[in-house]
């Protein structure tokens, strides 16, 4: 879930609960026991972590730097576009 996709584009306050709800539920997050965010350096996938956790989920974390660290494996695979 991008994180930009949490926020009101014009007042950049987060969108109310059950929307967010919504946008979890969409992404497959929603009833998963254990949700891991991730994003390039980790600042967005905080954003994430903190509304899962307000919407009470209990088990969220944060891989921190994940896409920096994917990326710096040549083996592993990445599409760019």
């Amino acid at each position: 879930m991008p994180a930009v996709a949490l926020v009101d584009p014009e007042t950049h306050a987060y969108l109310p609960a059950e929307k967010l709800r919504e946008h979890f539920a969409g992404a497959g997050a929603a009833g998963a026991e254990r949700v891991i965010t991730y994003c390039g350096g980790g600042i967005a996938a905080s954003s994430d972590a903190f509304v899962l956790t307000l919407l009470g989920h209990e088990n969220v974390a944060v891989y921190d730097a994940s896409l920096s660290e994917w990326a710096a494996d040549p083996a592993l695979p990445l599409g760019v576009g």
